[in-house]
């Protein structure tokens, strides 16, 4: 019988209801409790999980039927909540960003350690399919060295984002405050591409500049943000990303493309569950030089039931997540490098001081 790691969700909003369905899903996980701090939120879920539920955060850690958290609550909860259920010896899920400052990232994995608790964050592309096809394709070196990396998102969020997100199923302000989402698109929704285009390169980002602001919509966040990045390889990338681009992306490609000497590839956005696209001076075997074609890939796209998996796996081997703390953290950096970068209008190099 397959060994089953339960889970304790914390926050149960909007996309705790996407990784409910991912734990549902599992085959190494279930649901054992469920935390939010309003009754009516949790008054649907309990039937459809057949699972208790509180409103009182010490009830889940104090639970012995938990064994690790997920966590899906506002950035700027994230790491009091994680590091107290890691003290508590649960295994720590964090919904992404990690936390808002690389003081609070490295305090909540230090948590994780000094606990002898696995740390995840919930990014795709270490568990996506056609993430990891694109990686071994660039390490083949087929396409030959990488020299620039393109993000661009041209997104229009409703005004009713910022107050329930996409689905309104919370009432809430968070997502518009600086202090509490400590940004807009970049980290609530670019981090994933920067995640991705992270694990796939295996390139870490040594200088950031970058200019933002807010145009056509009444937040305290950025809804406009530029980012040049010059890579440890000397690679150069450019993000353009939007969430008041009014008509969206029309006749836009899709996700990051990896410009390379010999080719290149265009992954998929973020939560869009489709190949990347490769176009090869050279090609292998089976494939065709000088056309653009699908990558395939093994496993599934864009899957929560993958990222369950994946943290549940390393919960009970003991080793790391598949997206660990550090992942998270450098994602944060890049992120927090930018915003920094915004604000003094000067390039910011990293490594940043916590």
């Amino acid at each position: 019988m397959t060994e089953m790691v339960r889970f304790g969700v914390i926050g149960c909003g909007e996309i705790a209801m996407a990784t409910l369905q991912g734990i549902a899903m599992a085959s190494n996980a279930e649901v054992a409790m469920l935390m939010d701090v309003s009754p009516k939120v949790l008054a649907d879920l309990a039937e459809l999980y057949s699972a208790p539920t509180t409103t009182e955060l010490d009830e889940v850690l104090n639970n012995p039927e938990v064994d690790a958290v997920y966590v899906a609550t506002p950035h700027d909860t994230h790491a009091a909540i994680g590091v107290k259920a890691a003290q508590a010896g649960k295994h720590v899920l964090m919904e992404k960003p990690i936390t808002t400052t690389l003081a609070d990232a490295d305090a909540l994995i230090e948590a994780c350690w000094a606990n002898d608790v696995r740390l995840g964050v919930g990014y795709f592309a270490q568990v996506d399919g056609p993430s990891m096809a694109a990686r071994d394709l660039l390490r083949s070196g087929l396409l030959g060295e990488i020299m620039a990396v393109r993000f661009v998102v041209d997104s229009d969020k409703p005004a009713s984002y910022w107050t329930g997100g996409y689905t309104g199923r919370v009432k809430t302000d968070w997502r518009a405050s600086k202090q509490r989402a400590a940004g807009g698109i970049l980290i609530m929704n670019i981090s994933h591409d920067i995640n991705t285009v992270r694990y796939v390169t295996g390139l870490e980002v040594e200088r950031v500049f970058a200019e933002a602001d807010t145009y056509a919509t009444p937040v305290e966040v950025e809804d406009t943000i530029a980012v040049t990045l010059r890579y440890d390889n000397g690679a150069l990338g450019s993000i353009h990303a939007s969430s008041a681009a009014r008509g969206s992306a029309y006749g836009q490609p899709t996700g990051p493309r990896i410009f390379c000497t010999k080719g290149q590839i265009v992954l998929p956005r973020s939560g869009v569950d489709e190949p990347a696209r490769v176009w090869m001076e050279n090609a292998p075997e089976g494939s065709e030089a000088g056309k653009w074609q699908d990558l395939p890939f093994a496993g599934v796209a864009v899957s929560r039931q993958g990222i369950i998996e994946g943290f549940a796996q390393a919960a009970l081997e003991g080793t790391d997540a598949p997206c660990n703390g550090q992942d998270g953290r450098a994602v944060l950096e890049i992120v927090l490098a930018a915003y920094q970068s915004a604000e003094s209008h000067q390039p910011v190099t990293l490594p940043l001081q916590a």
